[in-house]
């Protein structure tokens, strides 16, 4: 985590499931810029969304007992959910 974004992996329960996330800070209107990695995919996918639509994925995540490299309290706090 740096001061301009965060990075996370999040992994499902069985580990079939996994996702690299970079995301960079909310702008003014709440909006994140976020890089996506999964499975073989090569380069990640660029997007930038609701910092709330990012927060639900995560929650969503969490409920169903998905590993992350770094807090969900940290990420949610970083995002400001």
């Amino acid at each position: 985590m740096s001061g301009d974004n965060i990075g996370f992996q999040a992994a499902s329960p069985d580990g079939r499931e996994r996702f690299v996330l970079l995301c960079f800070r909310p702008d003014a209107e709440g909006r994140v810029a976020t890089r996506e990695w999964s499975g073989a995919e090569q380069g990640g996918r660029e997007q930038t969304q609701d910092a709330a639509d990012v927060l639900r994925r995560i929650d969503a995540w969490e409920k169903a007992g998905w590993k992350f490299t770094e807090s969900p309290i940290r990420i949610r706090a970083w995002l400001g959910g």
